[in-house]
């Protein structure tokens, strides 16, 4: 029986994490370890292996003993000679046994229900998976959430530093007589702007790190820490991930599940059919009974046979529903499967659309920037005002943060992509148990 257990050092983490930055994969891992989820879906599979178990012992022999005793008021045999004597017996009595069946031929239901528990097993472990890979990827998508607007917050903060720069330089230049006070309220109004833009950073970020943090499991006073860099280079297209859908198919968890209905179906069409036919055991008990004042005891054999004759009135129509249920999850394999498959497409697509908008807001940065360095050059030299100056430099912090949320969509449409295709890589064991 294959079992998945999650192994992260959590409690070590819990000590280390307000000191340690987090990466995106001990986020995935300890996320795995704590969240609630993946804890009871493991429980699920204890459970299943549990039914497994109980199925098995259909095998075995089913013994039983039982015992009795009884008095009664009055004799239970009464006889009455002539109206002259009167004789009763059995006014009390003791009796005792204990037997053992042995399952010969139960229509093959025992098999089978030994073979849908363990379908069932199965279909425990991958719905774990399941899970696992849902709880993986929503942690992985916080943590990239909580990295952009991280590095969103450092774009404002530089922007604000510039607001600052500005608005003590054109301070000199209201107090030579070169500039005007309307110029230096431009420049207040813009960073008074800033700052409010910085309190809903600051909540966006609280939130988003409150989520990813009780998520991964962080006791509530702790935040998880996160590196707020994106880089300045373009990543490249991960080409190297990129699976045709038929051959990742297969390795999908809801495609595994798909396939596993239909063997459930089956199972559940044979046991039907097993329940109309004949069943055969064997059986060997001993008997006591002490009734009329003496002890008296004996072993016998049995053999139960069982034809349910009438059982088909309503079995054929049993049977039928079993086989209509087996012709819905083929239709639905067939179907779930093509859907699959172009949701697979789809997630490459929204894949590369990501890095295709990354490149453009790549190269508007680029652009950005000259064009704030020109106006600052220009400034400067007096050959142009303030108001140019300041919508060059907000056309330059927009690039910026169009860059990062692109960078962040773009990490996330690769993890959705990985979750798609089953590539999803946690720290997730097989152990093997009888």
């Amino acid at each position: 029986m294959a079992f998945l257990v999650v192994h992260a050092a959590s409690q070590e983490w819990r000590h280390e994490v307000s000191d340690t930055l987090l990466t995106v994969e001990q986020c995935a891992e300890m996320a795995l370890s704590n969240n609630a989820a993946v804890k009871n879906s493991i429980k699920n599979v204890e459970s299943s292996s549990e039914t497994r178990r109980e199925a098995f012992t259909k095998y075995f022999p089913q013994v039983s003993a039982s015992a009795a005793a009884f008095r009664t008021h009055n004799n239970v045999l009464e006889y009455d000679f002539f109206n002259l004597v009167s004789l009763g017996i059995i006014d009390r009595g003791k009796m005792a046994s204990i037997q053992a069946l042995q399952p010969v031929f139960m229509g093959g239901q025992i098999i089978n229900g030994n073979r849908l528990a363990k379908v069932g097993e199965a279909v425990a472990e991958l719905q774990c998976r399941q899970t696992a890979d849902e709880v993986c990827l929503t942690a992985r998508t916080y943590y990239w959430k909580l990295v952009t607007l991280h590095a969103t917050r450092r774009t404002l903060e530089k922007a604000l530093q510039t607001l600052d720069s500005l608005d003590r330089q054109v301070q000199v230049a209201v107090d030579a007589g070169i500039a005007t006070r309307n110029d230096l309220l431009k420049v207040q109004l813009k960073r008074n702007q800033y700052r409010a833009d910085m309190v809903d950073l600051d909540n966006g970020i609280g939130l988003f790190g409150s989520l990813l943090g009780q998520y991964i499991g962080l006791p509530v006073n702790l935040r998880p820490k996160v590196t707020p860099t994106v880089p300045d280079s373009l990543p490249e297209i991960p080409v190297d991930i990129f699976m045709p859908p038929s051959e990742a198919l297969s390795q999908t968890v809801d495609y595994q599940l798909l396939d596993k209905n239909i063997e459930a179906k089956k199972l559940e069409k044979r046991i039907e059919i097993g329940k109309n036919l004949p069943t055969v055991a064997l059986g060997a008990g001993w008997f006591y009974h002490d009734v009329l004042r003496q002890n008296h005891n004996f072993g016998a054999v049995m053999v139960a046979v069982n034809i349910p004759l009438s059982g088909w009135w309503g079995g054929s129509h049993a049977i039928r529903k079993k086989k209509l249920a087996l012709e819905i999850a083929q239709t639905e394999f067939t179907d779930l499967s093509q859907k699959l498959e172009i949701g697979m497409q789809d997630k490459w697509n929204d894949l590369t659309a990501a890095h295709r908008k990354m490149a453009i807001a790549h190269e508007a940065i680029v652009q950005s920037a000259e064009n704030l360095r020109l106006n600052r050059a220009y400034y400067d030299a007096g050959m142009c005002t303030v108001t140019d100056m300041l919508d060059a430099e907000a056309l330059n912090r927009q690039a910026i943060d169009n860059y990062t949320a692109s960078y962040g969509a773009f990490r996330i449409a690769v993890e959705e992509y990985l979750n798609a295709t089953g590539q999803q890589d946690y720290n997730l064991t097989s152990e093997h148990k009888q």
